[in-house]
């Protein structure tokens, strides 16, 4: 690989935004496996019970928090940010290709959750090479073409993936066996990735980046405001599979349906979003922008939750998949608003870590609430959690104005 130092700025955001489109591609795969493969299998084929649905929903969530403490001691290696986050996801190609060997819940669960916890571990590190590689004008706009590919290649997979599962109930099998194969790809593109070593702290303590909540009380404020949506959102979220797919609300949805609903819809309508809400990203006040996003990913939510017509269901999907368009903009990407020079990866792992913990709490509590209140229920209270979320970002709306670069002043990105 190139000399980091040797690399002017414009090589360094072209290199990068190559092979990021490259990781996109591989991602997309692992996305609708993650959003809809993981645990369809899990229900259909395997018989999942409440702990094994709970715990595979929430994986991905257990691996932000992991990736806290995997963040403090790459630190201590002395190792280019572009090998601590492809490792990981080497490791997680393995574990899937593994899991096609199951052939009962619990390996299947062992071999699916531990993959999917690596592979959500590396997001500090990704996000410090955007901060380091991409300029600060052009930032969104940039990830935005990303997570098109990522959405589009998500939204084929899925639906190719669901209609051989339902014409053979065996081809679970390839799909994770695609799966980790795209794992593999992704992890190549991201040890192609120019960067440089990650910042060297002097913590002993892996929590100790936790503080930076408290010292920087503007990011604290907003991280209990992103926790309480994150939660509104993340608790049910798992749960749209088992709403099509168990037999106890009796939709009991085909392979087809399902991934359509969960998956192809929403990332088709991610697609859609991103670049536009990107550019908002990069001109307008962060703030506004989330609070946007707060609504209408509320609003798809009840929706989603109202009825067991699939028409219905699946305006609810075309809304919760613009939210995605603009919140995963804004969630791989805000903390470089507000985290000083050389601490985005550290504020990114605190982000991250929050968003795990809310993620692995949110389905288990989840799928034990649903039983109890139902789902149309439980999407109202999602939706109040997103209006109240949206209201307490009111008094911050002055610090976001500060934290924006005025329209004028910002170039437009070439086509």
């Amino acid at each position: 690989m190139d000399d980091y130092t040797k690399l002017t700025p414009e090589d360094l955001t072209q290199k990068t935004f190559r092979w990021d489109l490259v990781r996109g591609l591989f991602r997309g795969v692992l996305v609708s496996g993650t959003q809809t493969f993981a645990l369809f299998i899990a229900i259909r084929y395997f018989h999942a019970e409440l702990f094994s649905k709970s715990l595979i929903g929430s994986a991905p969530y257990i691996g932000m928090i992991f990736s806290l403490i995997l963040f403090h001691y790459a630190a201590t290696t002395e190792l280019k940010k572009s090998v601590c986050a492809s490792l990981p996801v080497i490791i997680c190609g393995f574990l899937l290709v593994l899991s096609t060997a199951s052939d009962s819940i619990w390996p299947y669960t062992l071999f699916v959750v531990s993959a999917l916890i690596l592979l959500n571990a590396i997001d500090p590190f990704l996000t410090s090479m955007y901060n380091d590689n991409y300029p600060t004008n052009r930032r969104g706009v940039l990830y935005s073409k990303v997570v098109v590919a990522m959405v589009l290649t998500s939204a084929l997979s899925g639906y190719f993936g669901s209609s051989l599962m339902d014409e053979d109930p065996e081809f679970y099998r390839w799909v994770l066996l695609i799966m980790g194969l795209a794992g593999f790809g992704c992890a190549f593109a991201l040890w192609h990735f120019p960067s440089h070593q990650i910042e060297v702290h002097n913590h002993t303590n892996p929590f100790t980046h936790l503080k930076v909540v408290l010292e920087d009380r503007s990011f604290g404020y907003v991280l209990l405001t992103w926790f309480i949506m994150g939660f509104a959102s993340l608790w049910v979220l798992p749960l749209r599979v088992d709403y099509l797919t168990s037999s106890i609300y009796g939709i009991e949805g085909s392979a087809v349906l399902v991934a359509t609903l969960v998956t192809i819809i929403p990332e088709l309508m991610k697609a859609f979003s991103a670049p536009l809400l990107a550019q908002l990203f990069d001109r307008l006040n962060f703030i506004h922008l989330r609070m946007i996003i707060n609504i209408v990913f509320g609003c798809g939510i009840a929706i989603f939750f109202l009825t067991r017509d699939p028409f219905v269901i699946a305006i609810g999907s075309v809304l919760i998949g613009i939210a995605f368009g603009g919140g995963s903009v804004a969630w791989g990407l805000w903390v470089t608003k507000y985290a000083p020079p050389g601490k985005v990866g550290a504020y990114m792992s605190v982000h991250v870590f929050l968003t795990g913990v809310r993620g692995t709490l949110g389905p288990l509590i989840g799928f034990w609430t649903v039983r109890h209140i139902g789902p149309t229920a439980i999407g109202m209270v999602s939706l109040s959690l997103m209006i109240l979320a949206t209201l307490m970002l009111i008094p911050e709306i002055k610090h976001g104005r500060g934290k924006t670069i005025p329209v004028s002043q910002v170039p437009v990105p070439p086509r």
